[in-house]
């Protein structure tokens, strides 16, 4: 028996090698294993191409041995058909005229033999040809099959490799939020007075305004009522050189943030301001303008969002309903 192809019994001895080296989930890193994981699928890919040709190959060795015995069928029965004439002629023939055909007869048998003998040695070569392509072919299923089990393994690794990553990732960002906890903590209890009242009135502000939609709207948002109340006059905006800086109201000014500074609002007052058609919420948390004709002091988001400089609005006090 001829002795299989080097890619079908390399490919047979790969999936104890991948499997035999498949890392522990706490060995590798997971591009590695996923580097891993694509080379086991091009592998797995590249078996499955030989593989359809080895079927291809088996199908057209059954077919050539299937040839070669009808082959070998039909020159059997030649020889037998030729055999059965030669009979019949020599009976109804002379014993002179039978001499005379006695060589032709043996060279005309001495070539159906041959015939015979080629086309039997050539099924036999058919056979085992197809002998061989179903043993690959089936050498090439079995590695096919094992491969898939190192991939199964192998994702596996990758799957329990992710699990660990991600609850190491868990714990950091555990440890990493109580640090920060102990840290505001910490600073709480050094930092001054003023400092102190500036962190807790931003905090409050900021709660304050995450329960309303500040910002642009198109009308009054939902959970929120007019009082009837209106300032109307000449607004400006305010920035560069208070951003960052403490406001009246004790909260840090944030110039992109959506509050506006009154001479005489309360701190904490909401007001819906128009101008050309637009409009938006805003908070009072400081003092200004200080300048006679002007009512309001816009952030620079809020005077941008209404596409005001210096001109009127008319701004409208609500409160939750």
């Amino acid at each position: 028996m001829r002795s299989l192809p080097a890619f079908v019994v390399a490919l047979a001895t790969t999936p104890a090698l991948l499997l035999g080296s498949a890392p522990a989930a706490h060995g590798q890193a997971s591009n590695d294993l996923r580097a891993r994981r694509a080379a086991l699928l091009a592998r797995i890919a590249d078996l499955n191409d030989r593989s359809e040709q080895a079927e291809a190959t088996v199908v057209r060795s059954q077919l050539g041995a299937q040839t070669a015995r009808h082959r070998l069928f039909e020159a059997r029965q030649v020889a037998g058909q030729r055999a059965i004439v030669a009979y019949v002629e020599g009976v109804n023939r002379t014993f002179a005229a039978l001499s005379a055909t006695t060589l032709e007869l043996e060279l005309a048998f001495r070539d159906d033999r041959r015939v015979v003998a080629g086309l039997h040695a050539a099924k036999q070569v058919a056979e085992q040809g197809r002998a061989n392509a179903e043993q690959a072919r089936d050498v090439a299923r079995a590695a096919e099959g094992d491969l898939e089990k190192a991939r199964g393994a192998l994702e596996a690794t990758i799957a329990r490799e992710e699990q660990v990553r991600l609850d190491a990732e868990a714990r950091l960002a555990v440890t990493a939020r109580r640090s920060a906890l102990a840290r505001a903590a910490r600073s709480a209890a050094h930092e001054s007075p003023a400092v102190g009242r500036h962190r807790r009135a931003t905090e409050a502000q900021g709660a304050l305004m995450a329960r309303y939609p500040f910002g642009p709207v198109a009308a009054l948002p939902a959970g929120l009522v007019a009082t009837g109340q209106h300032v109307v006059g000449t607004a400006s905006w305010y920035g560069p050189g208070f951003d960052g800086q403490a406001t009246a109201s004790g909260a840090v000014y944030d110039q992109e943030g959506w509050t506006c500074a009154s001479r005489d609002l309360p701190f904490g007052t909401m007001l819906l301001v128009g101008h050309a058609g637009r409009q938006v919420l805003l908070l009072v948390n400081d003092r200004g303008p200080y300048v006679a004709d002007r009512v309001l002091d816009l952030s620079h988001a809020a005077a941008q969002a209404l596409g005001v400089h210096l001109g009127p609005v008319d701004a409208q006090i609500v409160v939750a309903g």
